[in-house]
This record gives C-alpha cells, structure tokens and sequence, in this order.
C-alpha cells in the first residue's frame, strides 16, 4: 500500500497494540507510531521491535495443543531442491484429512483461497523460484513479489487450517512457532526470506524483509 509512514508490529492478529491490560507497553507502541510523524523519509515501514509481555497463557497450557501429525523434519536436508519438494508434498499428504475435518468443524470457511493453487502445485511454484530467482511470474496479473507472498501465504494457511482441526483452542503465536519449527513448508519460507532479501529487486527485498516470516517467528531463523 505504500503508506507515507507505517510502524511493523510483531504481535498476534487482532492486537495491534500488543498484549492486553499492559497499558505502559501499549503506550510505548502509540508514542513509536506518533514518532514517526516528524520522518519525512517516507514512504517508510518502521519495526517495532520490542516483544509483549507473555501474559497469555502458561507453559503448561502452551503444551496441551499437540498438532495432529508429527513429521520428524530434523533429518531433513532442504539444500536438495528436488528432494524438498517430494518431501514437501508427503507432508501435505498427511494433513490433508485434517484439513478437510477443519473445514467441516468450521462450516466451510477457509484460510486459504487467495489464489486458485493447490497446495501440491504451490510447491512446485515456490521450489520453481528457489532454483531460478530471475523467473517470471506465475500470476499473469501479477508481479512476482505479489505472486509468491500470495502462493506463500496459501501455503501457510493450508497448514494452519489443518492444525486448526483439533478441538483445543491454539493461538497465534503458537500456530507460528509449530509452522516454522516443526514443518518443511516453515523452512522453505525461511529460505524464501533469505532468497528475497539477496535478490537484486526491490521489491522482492521488501517482501522479504515484510512477509513470508513475520517478526515474531525471527527466533526461528
């Protein structure tokens, strides 16, 4: 959207000032943004980089939600491209059921759609991009920035909805860390980060630096 000023939060969906009845922390995200009236830089996207206090829920809460498949990636070589996407599709093999058991327990409504990709074919798109950084975009109407942050997000979501079956409730943040610390398809964003932010555009490296891996889940890379 190009904002003349704009200040990147890594906090869950829905808080954008951070945790809840933390007044004093909330007015440190307030005064950072009201700051940034007197850059005239702009157009400019400012990180804030100071963490909520974690007064969600416990550990041991934290360790009730158990996603329904285990995929044991830490063998995994992801420097293979050929190989990661096999191992990929194996992966989406095994949450399809419970992708489709989340979508029943939520009436139909999905994460996913924002392209007209499966997830088998996204891979094959993301992994395309991973052998040849300089390839056109797959979406016709689309730069190629666009184009991988939506199949990327897509992707996530696919992984999200099916984490999502399982009848504990599951934050944001928790989402995010079992994403990026426990799946392939969290790394190859990983690698798609770093990709973006080497690359020679622009623009891939603002969509870099922006999406694929949100600041929260830094603590991955």
């Amino acid at each position: 959207m190009r904002p003349p000023r704009a200040l990147y939060v890594p906090f869950e969906l829905g808080r954008p000032f951070g945790a809840p009845n933390e007044p004093e922390f909330q007015r440190r995200v307030l005064i950072d943004a009201l700051k940034l009236l007197e850059r005239s830089d702009g157009p400019l996207i400012e990180d804030f980089n100071e963490m909520p206090p974690n007064n969600n829920a416990s550990n041991d809460e934290i360790d009730k939600w158990i996603c329904p498949v285990n995929f044991n990636i830490a063998a995994k070589d992801i420097s293979d491209i050929e190989a990661l996407a096999i191992d990929l599709k194996q992966e989406i093999a095994l949450l399809h059921p419970w992708y489709r058991e989340s979508i029943k327990k939520f009436n139909g409504r999905r994460l996913d759609g924002l392209t007209d990709f499966s997830p088998e074919e996204i891979v094959d798109l993301l992994v395309g991009f991973l052998k040849n950084p300089l390839i056109e975009s797959f979406l016709a109407d689309k730069p190629i920035g666009r184009a991988l942050k939506l199949a990327a997000d897509d992707l996530k979501h696919f992984y999200f909805q099916s984490a999502m079956a399982r009848p504990k409730n599951i934050s944001d943040g928790q989402l995010g860390d079992w994403f990026y610390e426990k799946t392939l398809a969290g790394r190859l964003l990983i690698q798609l980060r770093f990709l973006c932010l080497e690359h020679e555009s622009e623009e891939l490296n603002l969509i870099g630096r922006t999406h694929f891996v949100p600041n929260a889940m830094l603590k991955h890379i």
